[in-house]
């Protein structure tokens, strides 16, 4: 029996980790944190709603007395952290919000973790799901000489180098979750997607924002020359990552 606190679990990615863990682990008890704003929508489990190992808490990850109690009353075993402000566009108009939820929210809930755990870390995961962006950008042509993936995929050992608000404060929660990791020695886990599409996924990103233009005869917006590469991630086959990682 484990009691797992999934943050984020009404938007996008959150609500496919949360549907895949109560459907496969009917003997967990899955807590779903979102504040429901904007990209927030729990018609996205509308399928799990009734199931019996599931919770849902509306509350805002930077409200650390709330943080507090949800620990002690739940009993919180492991966290998956996806709650986050995610598009670039929103973090260069208000880079306040960004900062507030993804860097203080995510030290919220670490600090959270520690307190409830005291030092007890056997069974216990604090898991921060990332992105790439955190790496700044890939080039479009891999440079002659180049080793096999030189510059055609982010590595584990590539080096920060955010150039957004968003991508700004998600290499700052990340730089907190290990430090939480070097500092008192909680177990935390770090992964950084390149950026997922798939059903539920809020229209504002480019995938979904494509298809429904196309479907109403609306031009395209590609940024600068259409020269950005990206990695593509469908979502389901990232919550199955999730699900391996956090257990293995």
């Amino acid at each position: 029996m484990m009691n797992i606190l999934i943050t984020g679990g009404a938007g996008f990615i959150g609500s496919h980790v949360v549907r895949l863990f109560v459907n496969k682990y009917p003997d967990y008890h899955i807590i779903n944190l979102d504040a429901l704003t904007y990209a927030g929508n729990l018609a996205n489990l509308k399928d799990i709603e009734d199931k019996p190992n599931y919770t849902f808490v509306k509350a805002d990850i930077c409200d650390f007395e709330k943080m507090c109690s949800l620990f002690e009353k739940h009993k919180i075993d492991g966290v998956i952290h996806l709650a986050a402000e995610s598009h670039v566009d929103r973090s260069i108009k208000d880079p306040f919000t960004f900062a507030r939820t993804n860097v203080m929210g995510t030290l919220s809930l670490l600090q959270a973790a520690k307190l409830y755990w005291n030092g007890d870390w056997e069974n216990k995961r604090f898991y921060h799901i990332s992105t790439d962006e955190v790496y700044g950008a890939l080039e479009l042509d891999k440079p002659e000489g180049e080793p096999p993936y030189g510059s055609e995929f982010f590595l584990e050992t590539t080096k920060y180098n955010p150039h957004s608000p968003y991508s700004a404060s998600k290499a700052s929660s990340d730089h907190f979750v290990r430090a939480y990791h070097d500092t008192y020695g909680m177990p935390t886990l770090v992964t950084n997607c390149s950026n997922n599409y798939g059903p539920y996924q809020f229209p504002e990103k480019l995938i979904p924002l494509f298809i429904n233009n196309i479907r109403h005869g609306k031009p395209l917006p590609v940024y600068g020359k259409g020269e950005n590469v990206r990695d593509w991630l469908y979502v389901v086959d990232h919550a199955r990552a999730i699900d391996v990682i956090f257990h293995k």
